[in-house]
Formats: C-alpha cells, sequence, structure tokens
C-alpha cells in the first residue's frame, strides 16, 4: 500500500511525503519498502493504490507544486529499482495530476489525469516498461465530465471510470 504523508527520506533527500509499505494479510511484518521524497527524483506522494505484474508494483505521483506534474513509477516488491516511467507534462496530449489508482492489462497500464494543457483531464495507456504512453480520450470538462480522480478498471476490451467534474 501506499501513504500520502510521513516517512523518512533521510539526510539531504528533502521533506518525507509518503511511504510505500507491505503487510501479512494477518497484520504482522509490516514493512516500510519506500520513502518518497519531494526533489526532482521522485515529484511527491503517492495518492493512490497499487498494481502489481511479476514482482513490479506499479503506481502514480502527484506533483509537488512546482513544475512537476506527477508520474507513473514502478519498483520492486522488496523495495529496490524505483524508476520513474513517465513524468508528465500538463501537455494537451500529455495531462496532469494522476489522482486515481491504475489498472493492468495485458501488460499495458491505463489510467487517468485530473488535467492537462487545453483539456479537462484524460485518459491514458502506457507500457510496463515505460514505452508507448498514449492519450486514450481528452475530457472537455462538457456532457463529457472532466477532471477524473478516480482511475479506471477493464472488462474485455472495455475501461469503466467517473469524473469528477461536469460541464
Amino acid at each position: 500500500g501506499t501513504t500520502t504523508g510521513g516517512g523518512n527520506p533521510g539526510p539531504g533527500q528533502g521533506s518525507g511525503v509518503g511511504t510505500l509499505f507491505s503487510l501479512n494479510t494477518d497484520g504482522t511484518g509490516f514493512t516500510n519498502l519506500h520513502n518518497f521524497v519531494n526533489n526532482d527524483d521522485q515529484v511527491d506522494s503517492p495518492w493512490a493504490g497499487l498494481v502489481i505484474s511479476g514482482n513490479t508494483l506499479y503506481g502514480t505521483t502527484l506533483p509537488d507544486g512546482g513544475s512537476d506534474y506527477g508520474t507513473v513509477f514502478a519498483i520492486h516488491t522488496d523495495g529496490t529499482d524505483f524508476t520513474n516511467l513517465h513524468r508528465f507534462t500538463a501537455e494537451k496530449n500529455d495531462g496532469s495530476t494522476p489522482y486515481g489508482g491504475l489498472a493492468l492489462s495485458g501488460g499495458i497500464l491505463y489510467g487517468t489525469t485530473s488535467g492537462g494543457g487545453g483539456v479537462e483531464g484524460l485518459v491514458f495507456a502506457i507500457n510496463l516498461d515505460g514505452t508507448g504512453f498514449t492519450n486514450l480520450y481528452g475530457f472537455s470538462g462538457g456532457s463529457d465530465g472532466g477532471a477524473p480522480q478516480a482511475g479506471v478498471i477493464i472488462s474485455g476490451n472495455t475501461l469503466y471510470g467517473t469524473t469528477g467534474d461536469y460541464g
């Protein structure tokens, strides 16, 4: 799981802005696997849950309030090899502020952003290795809604989701 605050990033690593943890289903064995920090390398805090493929966890982080617009990240289940797979730019075809978690199907991650230049958020796809980022749909903020703050779910070849804004 993830937390949006706290953590102990260590000396010179910025402030603690969330953690990634593991816990046995019986409530024992809590392990803090990763401390998120507010710096150029790791952007900021995770807001949503995670998805897993093999021994790799995937998630999103929010913008840091500066020039960053959030990320899609990968990290091994033992807490090693943190990697930013995609940094959002707030451009129209890229989006910003991925509040929602990711969905995984066939080696592709699907998610949403709540903003972006010229659109009211979008639905995106990205390969597990960070390649092939695709804007699948940009919300207008009109009758199609806008600013999704939750992720999507998948059934067959259909994505389902909600938006948080209505035009």
